[in-house]
């Protein structure tokens, strides 16, 4: 379908039209380590925030309260992450286990080989740049 000069120069319609593919080469990518993206980024959240708390992932991953569990489950399931006691009696505060640890090395080195083949096509100052404008946006 032809897209007129209306929606070319719009870039909320850029970006919905390379999320998708951004998220499909993720998924493609995590694939032989048999993990989803959003299971990929829960894992490395946890990673970068030990003894969080569900609700603090849950926040993270923009995903209501079910969801992360789903995911904390699946994940504590693998071996990949434990729950252990908490300051908060009522919550969990979750960490990898050994094998998460290693497991996230695996995922981050695949989504490092993702990033340079899905965002090859742009130079290392304009990923650069693209980076620090979307952060912006995401912290305004």
């Amino acid at each position: 379908m032809k897209v007129g000069r209306d929606l070319a120069g719009q870039l909320g319609y850029q970006v919905q039209l390379v999320q998708p593919l951004a998220h499909d080469a993720a998924r493609a990518a995590l694939s032989h380590l048999e993990i989803t993206p959003a299971r990929a980024t829960a894992l490395l959240l946890i990673r970068s925030n030990p003894g969080c708390s569900q609700s603090a992932l849950g926040g993270a991953l923009n995903v209501n309260r079910s969801s992360a569990m789903k995911i904390v489950d699946l994940l504590e399931g693998r071996g990949l992450i434990r729950r252990a006691p908490s300051a908060d009696p009522r919550a969990h505060a979750l960490e990898l286990t050994e094998e998460g640890e290693a497991f996230a090395d695996e995922v981050e080195a695949a989504l490092g080989r993702y990033e340079s083949a899905f965002f090859g096509v742009l130079s290392e100052a304009e990923r650069v740049a693209l980076l620090e404008m979307l952060r912006r946006l995401h912290q305004r």
